[in-house]
Parts: C-alpha cells; sequence; structure tokens
C-alpha cells in the first residue's frame, strides 16, 4: 500500500490526527477501521494528549473507565456509537450493559499512563484519586479472576486481549479451537486493508467461536478463565500489568492507599516468581500455552517486555541485546512483530512482522532501565524516521518502512509527540 506525502510540520500534523478522531472526550484509532474507543490505544493516545493538553489526556482515560464491568474487567472495546463498517460490533458480544461493550479485555497499560499524567499535574491529586479505585479494580480483575488459582500467571482467553492479535504466538493454541461459525462474509476489516496485512477468515472463524463459548457461560469471569478452548499466558500481558502494578504501587503509596498497596506489593512478588516459568532455554522470554504446557516456538518483540516490567536480569538483558542486533542486521528498521529469521515471518501482515511504535516506545523504557542507552535511541531513532518518512501509519513493514494497515492512527501520531519526535514536542513528557 503506498503512503501518503508526510507533512512539513509533523508535529503539528501529529496533533491534527489526535484532535481529527477525537469524538468528544474518547479518541478512535482510525475513523475508518477502528471506529470506537479501544482500551490500550487509549492509554497510549493519552500520554500523545498530554504533551499539548493535561485536561484532555485525563479524560481519554475517564471515559475509557467509564465501560468498566462491575468485576473490574475493563473491556477492550466500549462501543459509543453505531458504526456498520466494523465488525464484530456489539451484537456480536452480546453484553447487556450500558455503555455497550466487547467481553475482554486488553493490555492494562492505563494505570502507567495514569501515573505519567499525575507526574505531570503539578501537585493536584483530584483526578488520580478519583481514578484510583477503578484502575485498582481492573488489577484485582486480572490478578484474581484471570488468575483463579493464585499460580502468578494470569490468563488470557482470547488473541484480541493480548492486543498483538495475529501474532505467531496463537498459531498453536489456536489449533485447540474447532470452528463452530463461518464469518468470512461479516468481515468490514478487509474493505478498508489490503487483505495481504490483515488475519485470514480462518483465524476469524476461530476466534469468534471463542466469543461464542464465552456466551454460552454468560461471559463468569472465572467459567471464562477456566474453562474456554483458547488460554494461554500472554507474556506481554503479564508483563505490562507487572509494570502497571508497580506503577499503581507508587500512585498507592503516594496517596496514602494501605490496603491496596499491600495487595499489589503480594501480587507483584507473586507474579516475579511466576515468571521464570516463560523463560525459553535460550534465555528468550514466551508465551505459555496454558492447556499445554508448552512455551511458544515463536520469538516475537513480546520477548524484550520483562525489561519493561523490571523483572528480567542483566544476563537476560544482554541475550535481549544480542537478539536486537541479529534481527536488526536483517530488517532494516526495528523492532519487527516476529523473528524476521523465523519462517511465520511476514513483514506486512497484522502482527507477524510489521514494526508497531507504541511497543517500539515501551521496550526502549526497558532497555534503558536496563542500561542499555544505545538500543534505547536506535529503536527512538528508527520510530521517528518511520513516521518522516511515510507518516502516521498503524504500522510498518520493517524491511523498508512502507505504512500499512490504517493512515492518520492516533497512536503512532501520540508517539511522535511523547516519544519519538522532536524535543520541542517532547519536552513535558521524555519517558514512561
Amino acid at each position: 500500500m503506498l503512503s501518503t506525502t508526510p507533512p512539513t510540520d509533523l508535529d503539528d500534523a501529529a496533533r491534527a490526527v489526535l484532535r481529527r478522531n477525537d469524538r468528544g472526550g474518547f479518541t478512535v484509532p482510525n475513523g475508518r477501521v477502528y471506529p470506537f474507543q479501544w482500551n490500550w490505544d487509549s492509554a497510549f493516545v493519552a500520554l500523545g494528549f498530554a504533551t499539548f493538553d493535561l485536561d484532555r489526556a485525563w479524560r481519554e482515560l475517564e471515559t475509557l473507565f467509564e465501560g468498566q464491568w462491575q468485576d473490574g474487567m475493563v473491556p477492550h472495546i466500549v462501543f459509543r456509537a453505531p458504526a456498520e463498517g466494523y465488525y464484530p460490533g456489539p451484537e456480536a458480544w452480546g453484553i447487556q450493559r450500558q455503555p455497550l461493550t466487547s467481553g475482554i479485555s486488553q493490555p492494562p497499560v492505563a494505570a502507567t499512563a495514569a501515573r505519567v499524567l499525575h507526574d505531570l499535574s503539578a501537585g493536584d491529586a483530584a483526578r488520580i484519586r478519583s481514578l484510583f479505585p477503578k484502575l485498582f479494580a481492573s488489577h484485582r480483575w486480572w490478578h484474581e479472576i484471570r488468575d483463579p488459582d493464585g499460580t502468578g500467571l494470569v490468563t488470557m482467553v482470547h488473541p484480541w486481549e493480548s492486543g498483538r492479535d495475529n501474532s505467531p504466538d496463537w498459531d498453536e493454541p489456536l489449533r485447540h479451537v474447532v470452528p463452530s461459525v463461518d464469518v468470512a462474509h461479516l468481515r468490514k476489516d478487509l474493505g478498508h486493508v489490503d487483505a495481504t496485512q490483515r488475519p485470514t477468515h480462518d483465524f476469524y472463524n476461530r476466534v469468534m467461536t471463542l466469543v461464542e463459548e464465552a456466551k454460552a457461560l454468560a461471559w463468569d469471569g472465572v467459567s471464562v478463565a477456566r474453562t474456554l478452548s483458547f488460554r494461554v499466558c500472554d507474556l506481554g500481558i503479564q508483563s505490562i500489568l507487572l509494570r502497571a502494578d508497580r506503577d499503581l504501587l507508587k500512585l498507592a503509596e503516594e496517596l496514602g492507599f494501605t490496603a491496596e498497596a499491600s495487595a499489589l506489593r503480594d501480587w507483584i512478588a507473586r507474579s516475579e516468581t511466576a515468571m521464570q516459568r516463560l523463560k525459553g532455554t535460550d534465555g528468550l522470554y514466551r508465551s505459555l500455552d496454558l492447556r499445554s504446557g508448552q512455551l511458544s516456538e515463536a520469538v516475537t518483540c513480546a520477548a524484550f517486555l520483562p525489561l519493561y516490567a523490571r523483572t528480567a536480569s542483566q544476563k537476560d538483558a544482554q541475550a535481549l541485546k544480542e537478539y536486537l542486533a541479529a534481527t536488526r542486521a536483517v530488517a532494516g528498521f526495528s523492532i519487527a512483530s516476529t523473528d524476521p529469521r523465523d519462517p511465520r515471518f511476514d513483514a506486512t501482515r497484522y502482527w507477524r512482522g510489521p514494526v508497531w511504535l507504541m511497543m517500539n516506545r515501551v521496550i526502549a523504557d526497558g532497555l534503558s532501565g536496563y542500561g542499555l542507552t544505545e538500543e534505547a535511541d536506535t529503536l527512538r531513532a528508527d520510530s521517528g524516521e518511520l513516521v518522516r518518512r511515510n507518516g502516521f501509519w498503524e504500522y510498518f513493514d520493517p524491511r523498508d518502512g512502507a505504512g500499512c494497515g490504517g493512515p492518520d492512527f492516533s497512536w503512532t501520531a501520540a508517539m511522535w509527540l511523547s516519544w519519538c519526535g522532536s524535543p520541542s514536542a517532547r519536552q513535558a513528557l521524555t519517558a514512561l
């Protein structure tokens, strides 16, 4: 797909993307492909807004939590207005609540984003005090509903929960899912994005079968976590949750939420111990199929996230440094979402190869935390160059930097403003 010519003033252009995708207190990722509010998208988008409109940044998180369920789950989609151009819409999920939502979650970036916004709020704690109980409830949901046996490993029940929807990590676990539906004729995404960049019909049939399984359980949280045909500990969710637990603990200690701080310390300790189960014999981390007990064969960009969680060792960090150098020697831009030496690598297909700027950002944060500043700077430079060449695409071909997916994408614009753009755009917000 040919990219649009990037505008001269990319700071102004990035702000324009966010304003254009603003729907009055919440932001859509892209008006054509994704016309609703997405969970982890909003957390990243808030960081972009924070560089020029802190009030609007807070509002992004606040509107996201308007969709929170009574048990604490923050859904991966909040459906705020009808949109015939998207499938699966609210009717496919069958959730009877307002606002309408999906029935699954996404990586819990929100607490980390809220900590950043609070740090920028010049001592005004009113908004974080209001949001904190909701953030805590969402973390309790992950640690109790999605880890009902207290193993320290949380359960993902649908590939879309990972945010890395079509990763090779899920190929083997999805083989457990026997398709009971055929939804190819319902898909709308192929009308907006080239089919070579999107998941297959077979993938959609299997993941929508999981939705039907959960509907049959009336979306009961523990039943879903224990019995769905797809049950995986996603390295991405596990790591992002652990980092968010640490950030939420800092807020709890500052704000005087002592009981919550105690629970967070327990969850952190349990998660740190359990993370070792996700390390392969080569020293690299992978996702774990909880049904078979097998680690994923694929090494993906999620392998770096234990650095972001601050739970890896220096030896782990060195192994990841070497892995980054080896993969970057093959692909022109880092980090490819799947190892470009892997036969499952596909440079332009959704999460099977492309570079994603928000992943680069959290990975760079992890690299910096382990003293790998040169590698972190390389990721920032690669990310900035991708935008300068092609604009604010959803994701990028790691071979030549071509833009893929949807154009004018909110989280890509937000990453430019808050991380890889000009120093003047980033002066209020330089790191997670």
